[in-house]
């Protein structure tokens, strides 16, 4: 079957490295160039475009865009919509480039807005999961999380974030969207920036139904997988598995990774699973995992690797979001993965940075 994600040719790592720094000198340059009261304001004003990116990838705007130019009146009576108020609302995101007036009057969609329409590529979901009122529910009580170290969420809905999900079901739905949303967006990155044919078998733990373990296995024809995560976790996989045509190298493994780790895989893949949890949880993981892999095996550890200057991060900005939400959850700095692999007897063997803000740390046992 033909890959269900092609995989476009990304611009080297280095390349966008040094448009990076162009781009940071150039906002410095900016920044210094008008008062700080100003320039700290003009950063303030994102408080008023996210909510209306929110409100359009809920409308579904650029899904009607898709179809064709609209006007204002159209868009309005198909979403169900006062005509005025979405006119000011869509001034202003084609003001910042998100949709783009014509001069017949009519709107269609740009670039930036096409990332709002459902299927590849697409952060809709995400938009209106981290944009939603659960999300800024949290984050209004962000002082009492700095305050007392402890997450504003349980304190706002009095239990943690996934116990909150597993009784709402349509937002844990969004969810779940939500999540796959990031993953789609990190996969072109990943698999441009690392070979993964080196390893044989790959377990990816947690790896709920699988869309990074199938993508990573259409690039690699010889290699198998073992897909491993609670059974709740997996009940979509057998469909997304057959999507792409690799049913027939993957296995279903349900377990806890709490608890154990599948043997029989000379690569164990932790995408963005260790930032969920604490110190002492991340290194029971990652023991597990250690007694289940043979002599010679890797884990692959895709997360976000803070820097510890002051330079400016996603991963920095993500951080305060872990806070706020997850009971113990982090972004963590190289030193921090060193700490916690060297407490499970491992040790980072080699770091695989990508053009996304995430990179994989490969991990052997300390006595290799």
């Amino acid at each position: 079957m033909k890959n269900e994600v092609p995989i476009r040719k990304l611009p080297p790592y280095w390349i966008l490295c040094l448009l990076r720094s162009y781009r940071s000198m150039l906002l410095w340059l900016h920044r210094k160039s008008y008062p700080a009261n100003i320039v700290l304001y003009e950063r303030f004003t994102n408080l008023w475009f996210l909510p209306a990116i929110r409100v359009a990838a809920e409308l579904d705007i650029a899904g009607i865009l898709a179809e064709g130019p609209r006007s204002i009146e159209d868009i309005a009576k198909r979403t169900g919509s006062d005509p005025e108020a979405l006119f000011r609302m869509m001034r202003s995101l084609a003001s910042q480039d998100i949709f783009k007036k014509r001069k017949d009057g009519l709107y269609e969609n740009t670039r930036l807005s096409k990332v709002l329409i459902d299927g590849k590529g697409s952060l809709r979901y995400m938009i209106m999961q981290h944009l939603g009122n659960l999300n800024w529910s949290g984050l209004n009580e962000f002082s009492y999380s700095i305050r007392t170290g402890k997450d504003a969420f349980s304190k706002v809905f009095g239990k943690s974030v996934y116990e909150y999900l597993s009784e709402h079901p349509q937002e844990s739905v969004l969810f779940d969207r939500s999540m796959t949303n990031l993953t789609e967006i990190a996969i072109e990155p990943i698999l441009n920036a690392i070979n993964f044919s080196r390893y044989h078998v790959i377990a990816d733990i947690g790896g709920g139904e699988g869309l990074l373990l199938s993508s990573i296995l259409c690039k690699t024809r010889n290699t198998n997988g073992i897909l491993f995560d609670l059974p709740e976790g997996m009940t979509e996989a057998g469909t997304v598995l057959n999507r792409f045509g690799v049913a027939d190298r993957v296995s279903l493994v349900p377990g806890d990774f709490f608890k154990t780790a599948p043997e029989g895989a000379d690569a164990y893949l932790l995408k963005n699973v260790l930032h969920n949890w604490s110190e002492e949880e991340c290194v029971t993981i990652l023991n597990n995992i250690r007694k289940a892999m043979p002599e010679n095996g890797r884990i692959l550890i895709l997360e976000m690797i803070l820097d510890e200057g002051n330079k400016a991060s996603f991963g920095k900005l993500i951080d305060l979001q872990m806070l706020v939400f997850m009971e113990s959850g982090k972004e963590r700095t190289r030193k921090e993965f060193e700490s916690l692999l060297a407490q499970a007897g491992l040790k980072i063997s080699r770091i695989f940075p990508t053009i996304a803000p995430i990179s994989m740390i490969e991990a052997v046992r300390t006595e290799v």
